[in-house]
């Protein structure tokens, strides 16, 4: 069969739907990808031997009044050019995983094959709002997500990469040392990297902490004098290619709460605090981070520098606290249904049976 893959703009949308295309391709389907120019997909696909199209796409959300009609107009265009290329690709099938970019070729797709969407958080996003009205199936990472109509919606998970499925099956690390994670997405947060620098401040005698922390191309200045001055092992990165080995050598993570990432630590059976970003789209990664939570998945704290000593002194308990680590670890495993993408690829073969 030809797959035609819909995701770009994120990592968030764009490593489900490279996981989903792999699985096809697993199995002798060939894969066909359509996203923005330049761009993160486009990277993929490419190294992946997918063939690649690319459409012009622009947000909506947060945009100002020209800049609605302008992002309203570019979807015309791309909704054309999307039905141009559809025509040319002549998929069996199509699967997007969400985003603003998706919209247009889902639209297109309504009249020239069935399409397939999947939405990774607990709010889905507009464009996932609007592609559920046409979908033959939809699949959602949190239960309730989609709420009508029933008949076609299934609870899968999120797709992840077998890498970090593994690393639950492996034993931990046994040392004196305390390791933590510190994620904030891949543009990293000045925010986290603030309260970081507030909840290290005036701390003595933790040289056995070994902190490893993700900030993009963010000034990493009094981070780096906030961490030497409280005795702290540390490594600052721009970016961590080898996320799997990060969390496999992490106690605990310190983190977002975006779908993907959420996802990923439920499936490593990791230890995290969640400061979910206070200014997310319908407030969804709040949502997130309190349904791990509420199942004694996840520790949350409200992203704000005023928490920053509730940050210290909740690593100091659970870094204490064995029993509670290993009930959180348990925990974290229960959370979302495995094998995602396995469940995708039986579930949308066995409904082109109908």
């Amino acid at each position: 069969m030809k797959i035609l893959m819909i995701a770009g703009g994120t990592g968030g949308h764009v490593f489900p739907a490279l996981t989903i295309a792999k699985k096809f391709e697993e199995h002798g389907n060939d894969i066909s990808w359509i996203g923005k120019l330049d761009s993160l997909e486009e990277r993929i696909a490419l190294e992946e031997g997918f063939h690649f199209f690319p459409i012009r796409a622009k947000g909506f959300l947060g945009k100002n009044f020209i800049e609605k009609i302008g992002a309203i107009f570019t979807l015309s265009i791309s909704i054309l050019k999307s039905i141009v290329l559809i025509i040319r690709i002549k998929p069996d099938l199509a699967i997007s995983t969400g985003g603003y970019l998706s919209l247009a070729p889902g639209l297109a797709t309504i009249f020239l094959c069935p399409l397939y969407i999947h939405e990774q958080n607990s709010i889905p996003g507009i464009s996932n709002r609007i592609l559920h009205r046409i979908s033959k199936r939809t699949f959602e990472a949190f239960p309730g997500t989609f709420k009508q109509p029933t008949q076609k919606v299934i609870n899968v998970g999120n797709p992840i990469r077998d890498e970090i499925s593994r690393i639950a099956d492996l034993d931990d690390i046994e040392d004196d040392k305390f390791r933590i994670l510190i994620l904030g997405g891949s543009q990293g947060s000045q925010q986290i990297n603030d309260i970081l620098i507030q909840a290290m401040h005036d701390k003595k005698n933790l040289s056995h902490w070994v902190l490893t922390h993700q900030v993009g191309q963010l000034n990493t200045t009094k981070l780096k004098e906030a961490y030497i001055k409280s005795g702290v092992k540390f490594v600052i990165k721009e970016f961590i290619e080898d996320i799997a080995t990060a969390y496999r050598e992490s106690d605990i993570i310190i983190s977002r709460s975006g779908a993907m990432s959420v996802t990923e630590i439920c499936a490593a059976q990791k230890v995290c605090i969640l400061l979910p970003l206070p200014w997310s789209a319908d407030n969804h990664q709040i949502f997130n981070a309190k349904f791990l939570a509420d199942r004694g998945a996840a520790q949350m704290i409200e992203s704000d520098i005023s928490n920053a000593e509730i940050l210290y002194e909740l690593l100091i308990d659970l870094e204490k606290d064995d029993n509670k680590r290993n009930s959180m670890k348990r925990a974290a495993g229960k959370v979302f249904p495995s094998s995602t993408s396995e469940r995708i690829f039986n579930c949308i073969n066995e409904s082109l049976k109908f």
